[in-house]
């Protein structure tokens, strides 16, 4: 018996370790320790005032910073009982696409390509496909000035605060946004393009497949938790009894099932329970790149990150546009402070987060709960793992650890993010 261990592995956000024992070109155990410490921001939050949490929740990622603060903001306002109006509401999810631009785009180009192009990183490609690698580069720097625009700057938003936006972009930066968003859309249409062209290897998901739907709507900011396979939907509130979370002893990060399955999170499951909701343009692309919804391939993952570009992009145009009209203020609104316990969830790009407050009536919190996606998903990677190496065991070591990590990178794991 020899085990096979990869120390970190590269190309994705954290640091964990794959150990694979391998008997006679049979595979045996196998898992993916999460050695990233223990971080307590739910510990940090208790004790602090309301209208803290989201600007203290919002550091359990820098790259997913708007989604923690957007998703705190709604569960606080759900424990006070606060609306907020429409046009707040426009905002937030322009900070939400926002962000899809910003870590599809890295994810994308950066971490994940070079599993496809036979390189060991990003760097290479600047010199051999010099306009991929500056398409990559204008994507991610469009998405990262958008969210600046909105939240006041690039991470850790300032500017959405509960009740409402204490700052809004000005008209002329709207408009000159809303031109910019739509000037990238070959850029985005060219992401599928390319990823529909990598050898995606066949692979089935035994998993099951949450994420937020909407009948109205491309659903992350709002909407009920659907299950693919099971076929049901229900209100975010009940999250607690539906998702269960369970301590594993190699790793730092709690693992997830749902009705006692491992489950998957993230653009794959979107694209698969929300396809008629994807906007029209994205759809096309999606069907000329040979997508069809439904797919288990997990792999497949990254080039529904790519569609999701292409839908964000346009949404993002047209909330841009949209906000130039009269739809009222995004003012905070004014409220009281009461107790009171709060439930949220929001579509950050890496999938379905949860976030709840408990609040006494001296607006002081007195407990929290957040789970990111990457937490939700570590079970169902470890049997993916499981499930898929078999298959390219035969393959030299070199190149049977390879397909192992690119199976990981499909997920754009945050490993710092699980153990929040």
């Amino acid at each position: 018996m020899s085990t096979l261990t990869v120390e970190h592995v590269a190309r994705i956000e954290g640091h964990g370790t794959i150990s694979v024992e391998v008997e006679g070109g049979v595979v045996g155990e196998i898992r993916m320790d999460i050695i990233e410490p223990t971080r307590l921001f739910e510990s940090m939050i208790v004790g602090r005032r309301f209208d803290e949490a989201p600007l203290i929740t919002s550091r359990i990622c820098g790259i997913c910073s708007p989604n923690h603060a957007v998703t705190s903001l709604k569960a606080v306002e759900a424990a006070m009982g606060i609306e907020v109006s429409e046009r707040t509401k426009m905002l937030r999810r322009l900070l939400v696409h926002g962000s899809y631009l910003q870590n599809h785009a890295t994810h994308l180009y950066i971490l994940a390509a070079p599993d496809y192009v036979g390189q060991p990183n990003v760097l290479p490609l600047a010199e051999t496909h010099p306009e991929v690698f500056h398409r990559a580069l204008a994507i991610k720097k469009l998405g990262n000035e958008l969210t600046t625009m909105v939240g006041g700057r690039p991470v850790h938003p300032i500017a959405a605060a509960v009740g409402g936006f204490t700052a809004e972009p000005s008209a002329h930066d709207l408009e000159t946004f809303a031109a910019r968003l739509h000037a990238v859309a070959n850029d985005v249409v060219e992401t599928v393009a390319l990823f529909s062209t990598f050898d995606i290897p066949t692979f089935q998901t035994q998993g099951e497949m949450l994420a937020l739907h909407d009948d109205g709507d491309y659903a992350i900011y709002d909407g009920e938790i659907c299950a693919l396979d099971a076929g049901w939907c229900r209100p975010v509130s009940e999250y607690r009894q539906f998702v269960d979370e369970s301590v594993v002893g190699h790793s730092n990060a709690k693992h997830s099932t749902v009705g006692g399955r491992t489950f998957m999170v993230g653009s794959l499951p979107r694209v698969n329970l929300s396809w008629d909701r994807l906007t029209p343009a994205a759809r096309i692309v999606a069907s000329k790149a040979g997508f069809r919804a439904v797919s288990k391939n997990t792999f497949y993952n990254n080039l529904c990150q790519a569609i999701e570009l292409v839908d964000a992009a346009e949404r993002c145009a047209i909330l841009c546009e949209t906000l130039l009209e009269d739809t009222g203020s995004s003012a905070p609104v004014k409220y009281t402070i009461r107790a009171g316990e709060g439930t949220a969830a929001t579509e950050a790009p890496r999938g379905t987060l949860y976030h709840s407050v408990t609040i006494g009536e001296d607006g002081v919190l007195t407990a929290g709960d957040v789970i990111t996606p990457t937490a939700q998903n570590l079970a169902n990677l470890e049997a993916d793992m499981r499930a898929f190496a078999p298959t390219v065991v035969h393959l030299p070591e070199e190149e049977f650890i390879l397909r192992v990590e690119q199976l990981v990178r499909a997920y754009d794991p945050c490993l710092s993010c699980s153990v929040h």
